[in-house]
């Protein structure tokens, strides 16, 4: 028995057979039928005319209901079900894949239905598969950062312990040296007293001292840019004047046997921090003359610009474009096996013996070159010396380089301002007092930031100029400078400082202080700054 719910179930095709069937072949039979029966009489009555007109009028009145019923099947089966799917489609949002049209008849409509539904789970399913990858790549990324951060944060450990390493292998060429330089400037202090009625002598044995002052601030400078532990910004660098003040310190610490032969064929600049420069030179050639101790032999350092990099040196890894600086030291110690070589720039390996330091220093030169986006490489055979080889990207801008003034080169001036000196060190202080009333200047002088900054509050003395330490107690300098520029940020100020790490020369430009001076105080230095910030 054919029934609506079997009707529905059908395909679209088969209910329009079987509408024909039903409603159609009736209503032609019927049609047919009755104008065979009435042919006769309607010729008999009308005209051959009127007959045609009038079978025409009995077709259509059976054949209209047929086509509403037509009509009607298309608007059930099909136009109402695909505007229902349209209608869901146009209310969904971008990017939902949970749609799904509920229509379950099994015509042709009901398949598009079904195959939409399967398509939709496929891409929801898939949609839900990226999304997990992405989150998955998003924590991959957010712990690859903290990775990066963690390895940072354990290279600036291991920077700080192979330092301290360094250190305590120089310190007894560092007294040297400086004991060296007390002598001499006790030395000609001692014959500068002696000789009080001869001003030559006296002037050659003064001059004498002041080398020595000279000498003993370069050796400090030295020291504390090898052991400064503040991040610089990397700028271009003359390569060879950094080897050239590391093997300066390097020679009073390494033993005679040892011979030093430096080889440079260039002043091309590299783009780099010259803390980290200083340290990596120092670790190789540290790392080099530990090889030679026992035996002696030579150690060389050559610097050059090659326009590549030799293939066997190069890195499946490393894609940076030449020209480059090629730094080698070399040493004619005991040689390294394959298996040192591999592992030389591991923290973990050293080769060296108990108490010759941790054997970090490779590992630190390493860090040190990739941090500059340069190559490192190893040769080395046993009872044949060791090679190592920096490349280091050269950079053609030059860099401003901006040298101290001496006494010959600054245009010393006198003036008639009125100038705040603040240190906690009472000869620094007489000093720098005494200079600037034997130049003009009307010095007032405090020995701590407090009573300085009350003198200033108080307005009795109409300061022209703030020359302040940076390191006092109860309030430094930086906190002086920073309450004195908040009542007048037009102040000229210089701050001095014999060691800084808490603090950048941009960060004090930046607070308003329009000049910084480091310890010891050059006077023609301190003056010819005072000369220029008061004309400008």
């Amino acid at each position: 028995m054919i029934t609506l719910s079997k009707i529905r179930n059908l395909r679209f095709k088969n209910k329009l057979l079987l509408s024909f069937v039903i409603v159609f072949v009736p209503l032609i039979l019927i049609s047919k039928t009755l104008i065979f029966f009435q042919s006769q009489k309607l010729n008999e009555i009308f005209t051959p005319l009127g007959t045609f007109y009038t079978l025409i009028a009995v077709d259509i009145l059976f054949f209209l209901p047929a086509l509403v019923c037509l009509a009607f099947l298309l608007s059930r089966f099909v136009t109402k079900p695909i505007e229902k799917f349209i209608h869901i489609l146009d209310n969904s949002k971008d990017g939902d894949f949970s749609i799904r049209l509920d229509y379950n008849d099994n015509d042709e409509v009901g398949k598009l239905a079904r195959h939409f539904n399967a398509f939709m789970t496929r891409m929801e399913k898939y949609h839900d598969q990226q999304s997990h990858q992405s989150n998955k790549t998003i924590e991959a990324q957010n712990a690859l950062k903290e990775a990066e951060k963690e390895r940072h944060n354990l290279l600036l450990q291991l920077q700080k312990a192979q330092r301290m390493e360094a250190i305590g292998t120089l310190s007894g060429g560092i007294a040297h040296d400086f004991n060296n330089i007390l002598s001499s400037i006790f030395g000609y202090a001692q014959l500068a007293q002696m000789s009080g009625e001869n001003q030559e002598k006296l002037n050659n044995h003064m001059n004498q001292i002041l080398k020595g002052a000279q000498r003993a601030a370069e050796l400090v400078e030295q020291i504390l840019t090898f052991s400064r532990q503040a991040e610089h910004e990397k700028n271009p660098l003359k390569l060879h004047l950094v080897v050239k003040e590391a093997l300066k310190l390097l020679r009073s610490s390494i033993p005679s046997t040892i011979e030093i032969v430096t080889r440079v064929d260039t002043i091309d600049m590299v783009n780099a921090d010259p803390a980290q420069m200083h340290q990596m030179i120092m670790n190789l050639c540290t790392n080099a003359y530990h090889a030679m101790m026992t035996s002696g032999g030579t150690l060389t350092v050559s610097l050059a610009t090659v326009d590549q990099i030799l293939p066997e040196h190069q890195s499946k890894d490393y894609f940076q474009p030449g020209p480059f600086l090629k730094l080698i030291v070399e040493d004619t110690g005991h040689g390294m096996n394959k298996e040192a070589i591999e592992r030389a720039f591991d923290p973990s390996f050293t080769t060296k013996k108990m108490g010759r330091g941790t054997g970090l220093g490779l590992a630190v030169v390493k860090a040190i070159v990739e941090d500059h986006k340069g190559l490192s490489y190893i040769e080395s055979s046993v009872g044949q010396g060791t090679s190592f080889f920096v490349y280091l990207p050269v950079v053609t801008k030059s860099g401003s380089l901006a040298g101290r003034l001496t006494g010959n080169e600054a245009s010393l001036k006198s003036g008639k301002e009125t100038i705040m000196i603040v240190d906690d060190e009472p000869d620094i202080l007489a000093l720098i007092e005494e200079l600037l009333y034997k130049f003009g200047y009307s010095p007032h002088p405090f020995n701590n930031g407090e009573s300085a900054l009350n003198a200033y509050q108080e307005g009795s003395i109409n300061f022209d100029m703030v020359i302040t330490d940076m390191t006092m107690p109860r309030m430094t300098g930086i906190a002086l400078a920073k309450s004195i520029l908040s009542k007048n940020k037009n102040m000229p100020i210089i701050l001095c400082s014999g060691y800084n790490e808490t603090i950048t020369r941009s960060e004090v430009k930046a607070m308003g202080i329009q000049a910084f001076i480091e310890k010891p105080l050059d006077t023609y230095h301190l003056l010819s700054t005072m000369r220029t910030l008061f004309d400008k």
